[in-house]
């Protein structure tokens, strides 16, 4: 791979195509394709940074994956993280709290294909050639890459279709070059997240080219008070919750809903809840 911008395009062979079966899509998350920009939105704080290092490390190792968000992934590969967004202090307390769950097996996979840049205070910008070319050039090989968070990245008016279709073009760009899934943190509008409308493709804050570009989005929301009630959870007890899905999957199946439970550190893990009144319902139906 060079570390220049290709221009030429790419012609299908029609002829093949139509006689030839086309390989199985390779999804990086399952509804994530391979070579294609992806969007994790969700308001501060919710937890999405946490989420998307789980993630990467799931790409990394099978056996990290099953250990932590257990996603399911089925291929797995190197992953470089570009966080521009926190010091390498929270990077560390966040890595070693995530280790604590993996075997030591795993630890060694998750060592050797994981790579995080910590980037704030450099000011990057991808739009600007200089930061495309290191970026290429960091992230020659890898399977996924996740740029933590956008709005870091670009300098350009969040607000403007025209612009932001450019930024998603570059992301798009180190696709073409790398082969690899590129993967961005997104907020939230703040009205979206105050009217707990999170998890609606449209959530997201700025233009809607930011979605509309994007081949995937995940979302992430907060457990509510009507939720909190609804399984049981006590209220002072509901900000370890998080629910969590896909709201656009332009290439796969939709992305199920799932609860996930804030542990150590902060640390995402898979939970079980159980709906209260489908509970007692079952209860009265036994007797």
């Amino acid at each position: 791979m060079t570390n220049s911008i290709k221009t030429q395009t790419t012609q299908l062979d029609l002829r093949y195509c139509a006689e030839n079966e086309p390989p199985q899509l390779d999804f990086v998350i399952p509804g994530f394709l391979a070579g294609t920009v992806g969007c994790i939105s969700a308001a501060g704080s919710t937890g999405k940074s946490f989420w998307s290092l789980e993630t990467a490390m799931g790409v990394c190792s099978s056996a990290a994956d099953k250990a932590l968000l257990n996603l399911g992934i089925n291929s797995h590969g190197p992953v470089v993280m570009l966080n521009a967004e926190d010091p390498a202090p929270i990077l560390h307390r966040r890595f070693h709290d995530a280790c604590s769950y993996l075997s030591i097996e795993a630890r060694e996979e998750v060592f050797e294909k994981l790579r995080i840049e910590v980037l704030t205070g450099t000011m990057p910008n991808i739009m600007k050639q200089k930061w495309q070319e290191s970026v290429l050039k960091a992230t020659e090989g890898a399977r996924l890459v996740i740029f933590d968070t956008l709005t870091r990245w670009h300098q350009m008016d969040e607000n403007s279709n025209g612009d932001m279709s450019q930024v998603l073009s570059v992301f798009e760009m180190i696709c073409r070059e790398t082969g690899a899934a590129v993967l961005f943190l997104h907020h939230v509008s703040k009205g979206m997240a105050k009217e707990r409308r999170q998890d609606e493709q449209q959530a997201t804050r700025g233009a809607a080219a930011i979605t509309d570009n994007a081949r995937w989005q995940g979302w992430m929301q907060s457990m509510s008070t009507i939720d909190a009630e609804l399984y049981g959870i006590a209220e002072d007890e509901r900000w370890r919750y998080v629910s969590t899905g896909g709201n656009k999957e332009n290439y796969g199946q939709s992305t199920p809903t799932r609860w996930l439970e804030r542990k150590n550190g902060g640390i995402l893990m898979p939970v079980e809840l159980k709906n209260k009144e489908t509970t007692k319902n079952g209860a009265r139906n036994h007797d």
